[in-house]
């Protein structure tokens, strides 16, 4: 028809975008099958979080726990829940974290994913990586460089294990 117009769908507002920051990423091998590593992994990662106490199995993919750390001197004790997700036996998982301030005073989400790769003469490439999202300017500002040091100390932490038990 001459002088019509197509209508258009309506134009949805973006809306607010969580902004999401990398934290940490290591990749390693491990003298190990991917079965093996992922056998391993899990009681590796709870035996190498620096400062968590009180962890409780909720069931086979959710935990809660609390995790003791230092910042700008300060001893805080912070509320953590984790849920694992996007599980592929034996090459990857992530974990979603969610970590609370005393009195609710900041909140922030974290995925950790890990993915197991074979490689050469039965050995694994382990790739870890840790993302925050929805952590606002001021814990940001106060809290980003101790998230990224518990990341990366974390992941050292699982690499050394790992090569020790495979």
């Amino acid at each position: 028809m001459a002088g019509s117009r197509e209508r258009m769908p309506p134009r949805k507002s973006p809306g607010r975008k969580a902004m999401t920051i990398e934290l940490s990423k290591k990749n390693f091998e491990v003298g190990a099958s991917p079965e093996r590593v992922w056998r391993l992994i899990g009681k590796v990662i709870f035996s190498s979080l620096p400062g968590m106490e009180n962890l409780e199995v909720l069931d086979e993919n959710n935990f809660r726990a609390i995790l003791r750390m230092k910042v700008l001197g300060i001893p805080l004790s912070l509320k953590l829940k984790g849920e694992m997700t996007d599980i592929s036996p034996p090459e990857s998982f992530s974990v979603k974290l969610s970590v609370e301030g005393p009195g609710g005073l900041f909140k922030a989400d974290q995925i950790v994913a890990f993915s197991m790769t074979p490689v050469d003469n039965g050995k694994t490439s382990v790739l870890c990586k840790a993302t925050v999202e929805n952590m606002g300017p001021l814990p940001r500002l106060f809290l980003l460089g101790q998230a990224r040091y518990f990341a990366n100390s974390t992941f050292e932490a699982i690499e050394k294990r790992l090569k020790e038990l495979a």
